[in-house]
């Protein structure tokens, strides 16, 4: 081929190079924004862009979309059912109960989604298009668009910091074995005894201390004209109304 050829376009195979970016470069260049939501409708919106993102061969441009929750162990009693599809109760006539352990999720930012990207205008179009999205966040009415001549564009909103991404674990991944038990109540606040033993004359007591590591707790209720302390099983006691 002839210097002539190259100079006007034409280049035979292995002069054709590929400048499509990398799924490396593109983990490199994105960075983590955060959008809000709709009320509930956080899994719809994360759920539709994955799709949108897929369809539209956005995979280079959309790193990773999440909803960052946290995995907690509960204990909790049931009643053991016979076989004759009755609760089984002991001789003095109490429900017979054992303790299940379940694990379960809960949102750490209810009405978020946080999406790792490259920020360009088309693919911010691509997120605002998700029914049920309200937005990034950092934007408002007031500096959400900008005209540049005769046209509209959105302004790109700001970036998390590295900081902010280590403090909030987004590149730490998912450990299935890192939920640990979650108490729904603190050392103060008034509690009821709902196990079937109650050392008190008044079920409704105050916690003194929580043990996490054997999941029990040490209420202070009163018996006989005085105050006095009791450990129980975690499960034992409930928020009071």
């Amino acid at each position: 081929m002839s210097n002539d050829q190259k100079a006007n376009g034409f280049a035979d195979e292995t002069d054709v190079v590929n400048t499509a970016p990398s799924r490396n470069e593109a983990v490199e260049k994105a960075k983590w924004y955060i959008v809000h939501t709709y009320s509930g409708y956080e899994n719809k919106v994360l759920i539709t862009l994955k799709q949108k993102v897929e369809n539209m061969g956005l995979q280079d441009q959309f790193v990773d979309i999440v909803i960052p929750v946290e995995k907690v162990r509960d204990v909790v009693k049931k009643r053991i059912e016979g076989k004759d599809g009755k609760y089984k109760k002991d001789e003095n006539g109490n429900y017979i109960e054992e303790e299940t352990e379940v694990i379960s999720e809960y949102k750490i930012f209810p009405s978020y989604v946080f999406i790792k990207m490259i920020m360009t205008d088309d693919n911010q179009n691509v997120v605002r298009s998700v029914r049920g999205c309200t937005g990034f966040v950092g934007l408002n009415s007031m500096n959400a668009t900008e005209k540049v001549g005769d046209t509209i564009v959105h302004n790109a909103p700001p970036a998390l910091s590295d900081e902010e991404v280590k403090e909030l674990g987004l590149e730490s991944g998912n450990d299935e074995g890192a939920a640990e038990y979650k108490f729904r109540f603190k050392v103060g606040d008034v509690v009821r005894i709902i196990g079937q033993y109650c050392p008190f004359e008044d079920p409704v007591c105050t916690v003194e201390a929580i043990d996490e590591e054997n999941n029990s707790v040490t209420v202070i209720g009163n018996m006989f004209g005085r105050r006095i302390p009791a450990e129980l099983s975690a499960t034992d006691v409930e928020m009071a109304d």
